[in-house]
């Protein structure tokens, strides 16, 4: 039986990045059991390992205007080889030239774009070439039904336009790590002391580091910086609480990674957050810029307990359902 084919655009591939990225890597090899998948890499050069694609091209050019010319190209040639759908994540480059080609040729555009980006104020022609894209695409694709309606708001886009798809984890490789780990032997081959309270990074580190040292607490809180996303269980496995104060977010990955890891959290209710956690430890999610309810949620948990327990069964039963072999399903439905 012939697969269906799919040109899909991935932003970036580096096999040790931080971010959410590395998850497409595995989603893309689940799918390709299904789909005839021409890959484009906008950035960072093609996987020393096979993702189960036909074909796999990397843009070479870092210059922007040349490297336009080239996502054009490439895209346009994966249109003359019989390619008719495109999904994009997150590149808005790569959504408009997409567009563009299947005016003329034929198909269609599926655009994932996940966040609140109408909460902050872009450059003028910034602005206007985003909301000429979500007028150009095909379908936009987004994470929650309550994103779905933001969109809509937002960028006066008919709802029939906007197609849901959570964000996934394989459960499966996440326990079957967690089976691996021991917390002591972990804590020491991180060289995390049982005492510290803080390992992360972020945006506010430079603020928060002088912070920590102007209290005198610079033994019991540590900075790791950036991690690659393929580590992160390994601190979720030693955590004892993951807390999320983001003022922007969409469908959190990280959210994902601590329920799935049983990690009981605390975070801002913000995007789809409420959406993708259970009913069950909504006290936990916090009004934004709550800051008194925030810490008393954190040191709530950390007074441990029965409760406390409960959290991470409640949380592991729950994520099952953004399972990616559920999630594949999905996105085999979406693209009908």
């Amino acid at each position: 039986m012939n697969k269906k084919k799919l040109c899909f655009v991935l932003p970036e591939y580096n096999k040790n990045t931080p971010t959410h990225f590395n998850y497409l890597y595995d989603f893309i090899r689940a799918v390709s059991g299904d789909f005839d998948i021409f890959l484009i890499i906008e950035k960072g050069g093609k996987p020393n390992f096979d993702l189960g694609c036909r074909r796999v091209q990397a843009v070479w050019f870092k210059f922007f205007l040349l490297r336009a010319a080239e996502v054009k190209l490439r895209i346009f040639y994966a249109r003359l080889s019989g390619y008719k759908d495109f999904y994009v994540h997150y590149s808005f480059l790569a959504a408009f030239m997409a567009s563009w080609i299947v005016k003329v040729f034929g198909g269609r555009v599926f655009y994932w774009n996940c966040g609140l980006p109408w909460n902050y104020k872009r450059g003028f022609l910034r602005e206007r070439f985003e909301r000429l894209v979500y007028k150009m695409i095909s379908f936009l694709v987004t994470g929650t039904e309550s994103l779905k309606k933001e969109y809509a708001k937002n960028y006066h886009l008919p709802p029939e336009k906007i197609k849901v798809m959570p964000n996934w984890i394989d459960v499966e490789k996440v326990r079957e790590r967690q089976v691996m780990y021991d917390r002591n032997k972990l804590l020491k081959q991180l060289k995390i002391n049982s005492g510290e309270k803080i390992v992360g990074d972020g945006p506010e580190r430079g603020d928060i580091e002088s912070r920590i040292k102007n209290y005198e607490l610079s033994e019991k809180a540590r900075f790791l910086g950036w991690r690659p996303q393929n580590e992160v269980l390994e601190y979720f496995t030693i955590a004892d609480l993951f807390i999320m104060p983001s003022e922007e977010e969409g469908f959190p990955h990280v959210l994902l990674e601590a329920m799935a890891s049983g990690t009981p959290f605390v975070a801002f209710d913000v995007g789809g957050v409420k959406e993708i956690t259970p009913p069950e430890i909504h006290s936990f999610v916090v009004s934004p810029g709550n800051i008194i309810s925030f810490v008393d949620r954190i040191k709530e948990l950390l007074r441990g307990g029965s409760n406390y327990l409960k959290l991470g069964v409640i949380e592991k039963n729950w994520v099952n359902r953004f399972d990616i072999v559920k999630v594949t399903e999905q996105f085999k439905i979406l693209l009908k």
